[in-house]
């Protein structure tokens, strides 16, 4: 009975390493050797998750626009269906379009075939303006082996970060802490978000963007979108 017992926890455990600490196992790799590729390349790339929203995304663009540089947004589908007139305006800018789910489910708390879907019915959502093997980048950063792998069928790049700027935290941190953390280590890949909220959140992504390419000038680093610092760091390890 203890020998059952004992199989049964070891199975149980290699089944949630395979379900969920795999996928997060990978995504650590992952963002090594992005934090590598910014430092040797002295990159930083701005990413906004969540968007498009109606308010914030107009008054994000008109920055980028006005300082001449491209950034790689992640939308969520349910807000691009509400504004498609927005992200014609992102892509007509330049800017890059990836996919972040219709919904936005935490896969680690949706059943696997509605973490599965939410990822499929995004991409249906954006397929005027992201490929079917388009990048992608999980809500939450959460994956679990079933949405991994619906990823990887797409052969859909995932496209993590490495500085959270915090203003989703639940009290906002000072703006200039993105910039100090780009400092020491070189660059980075910036986590902000252009959904519409609260005006202090939404001045915080504005000022806080405006430092990062304050900072980015002052110290030479080449502003990038994440796929091309991704092809980049492919083309330096070939």
């Amino acid at each position: 009975m203890i020998g059952l017992t004992l199989a049964a926890t070891v199975s149980a455990s290699a089944a949630a390493f395979t379900w969920y600490l795999g996928p997060m196992l990978a995504r650590r790799v992952s963002e090594r050797r992005l934090r590598q590729q910014c430092a040797q390349t002295r990159s930083l790339v701005l990413t906004y998750d969540d968007g498009p929203g109606a308010s914030l995304t107009p008054r994000l663009l008109d920055l980028l626009r006005a300082r001449d540089v491209r950034a790689t947004f992640f939308l969520a589908g349910f807000r691009a269906a509400e504004h498609p007139r927005i992200v014609d305006e992102i892509a007509a800018a330049g800017h890059e379009i990836a996919c972040h789910t219709q919904r936005h489910l935490n896969a680690w708390r949706a059943w696997p075939w509605r973490g599965v879907a939410d990822i499929s019915a995004g991409y249906q959502t954006l397929s005027r303006w992201v490929p079917k093997d388009g990048m992608f980048r999980p809500p939450h950063g959460k994956m679990t082996l079933a949405t991994w792998a619906a990823v990887h069928r797409r052969q859909a790049p995932i496209g993590w970060w490495t500085i959270a700027a915090g203003d989703v935290a639940q009290r906002l941190p000072d703006s200039n802490s993105s910039v100090e953390q780009a400092r020491r280590v070189g660059g980075g890949v910036v986590l902000l978000h252009d959904f519409d909220r609260e005006p202090e959140r939404a001045d915080f992504v504005l000022q806080s963007t405006t430092q990062l390419l304050d900072a980015a000038q002052q110290e030479g680093w080449t502003i990038r979108t994440l796929g091309e610092l991704m092809c980049n760091g492919t083309k330096n390890a070939a």
